[in-house]
């Protein structure tokens, strides 16, 4: 492990002071009590959704499986948005106020700029892993947030466009989508015009034609009745949305050999449920939506390749590489390996599937394979 850089960990400053009255990792330098017992561990756990939210499932699924590995581990969740703001959780996590935080990186592109590379990704969790990419993510947060990456509890979600009227080419001109900050870009690229606007507005915002469509992961729309106030889901979808679980690099060092490759084994152990619970749901949804009468504005093979062309070429190239390499040079090893897997047939590069039928093949071989 490389020594962190004061340049890199100066915006730290503002929590540094504040008082770790919330982290609850008890001292766990032996794996046994004085009379032989184990010695017991407990690390507070915040996220960036609310406790309900479908996006804390993978949370929760990595939480009950170290609870069946690793009894000894007592996972306290101290809350969501109202316990410290989605964009500042991340500096709670590195200033040691919860030991463990679960959330998106593009929460933290801030501070954290090379986590615009993700939702890039080519790759399943699992991939990702085995490739090595788990563990540059490992030592880029490390060395400039103090931070150990453990993995994903999110993942198999691609974007997905929501629109009034059904296209027919990639092109969104005279449209106009409320956008995050993953997909503006490439609403723009398409000729659309990206808004921002909250989650809580978007229902009201289609319902009055405010705006007439809207960019969002294929899981979630249904739960602002968003399927009540748009007529079309496009194919092909493209990118995918994670969010990340990771733990205050204190307190993973404190913590005992035994406890920390528990955690690594549990969260190697249900990535691949996280993935496939994930498809299922955006399936699930899709149906739902289609069932509410939200029908399907499939695009030729052509256009669908243009699509990929500008999500995964064009998007690609227009990151700020130089500032991105510039904060965080290991990010030049994630760029060779993504771009390794950018090659052959763009509609194979979405982990979650380009298309409903996409998913629906993977779910089908990620069971055959367990």
């Amino acid at each position: 492990m490389r020594p962190h850089t004061s340049a890199g960990r100066r915006w730290l400053a503002p929590l540094a002071a504040i008082p770790v009255l919330l982290a609850g990792c008890s001292p766990a330098g032996t794996s046994t009590t004085a009379d032989g017992g184990r010695e017991e561990v407990t690390l507070t756990l915040a996220t960036s959704f609310n406790r309900t939210h479908s996006n804390n499932d993978g949370m929760w699924m990595f939480i009950e499986n170290l609870r069946e590995n690793a009894p000894w581990i007592t996972v306290e969740y101290k809350g969501g948005p109202e316990v410290m703001a989605p964009n500042v959780l991340i500096e709670g996590v590195s200033a040691g106020v919860f030991d463990m935080g679960s959330l998106p990186g593009d929460y933290y592109v801030d501070q954290l700029p090379a986590m615009e590379v993700p939702r890039f990704t080519p790759y399943s969790p699992m991939k990702e892993r085995e490739l090595g990419i788990t563990g540059i993510y490992d030592e880029i947060h490390r060395d400039q947030l103090g931070i150990t990456y453990l993995g994903h509890t999110v993942a198999g979600m691609p974007q997905v466009l929501l629109v009034d009227s059904p296209i027919t080419d990639a092109n969104l001109q005279g449209k106009s989508l409320r956008t995050s900050s993953a997909t503006s870009g490439m609403v723009q690229a398409m000729g659309g015009v990206p808004v921002d606007l909250p989650g809580g507005e978007v229902y009201t915002a289609l319902e009055r034609g405010v705006v007439s469509g809207a960019s969002w992961a294929a899981v979630g729309p249904s739960s602002l009745g968003l399927q009540e106030v748009t007529g079309y889901h496009v194919a092909p979808r493209f990118y995918e949305s994670v969010a990340n679980l990771v733990m205050n690099e204190r307190t993973w060092e404190d913590l005992d050999p035994e406890t920390r490759q528990a955690i690594t084994d549990t969260i190697t152990e249900t990535e691949p449920e996280i993935f496939e619970h994930f498809m299922n749901k955006a399936v699930s949804e899709t149906r739902e939506w289609e069932d509410a009468g939200v029908q399907e504005t499939m695009l030729s093979e052509d256009e669908a390749n243009r699509v990929f062309e500008l999500a995964y070429r064009t998007g690609w190239e227009e990151l700020d590489w130089d500032a991105i390499l510039a904060t965080t040079p290991d990010a030049a090893q994630l760029k060779r390996a993504y771009e390794d897997g950018m090659t052959g047939n763009l509609a194979d590069v979405v982990p979650g599937g380009a298309t409903v039928d996409r998913t629906v093949e993977q779910i089908e071989q990620l069971k055959e394979k367990s």
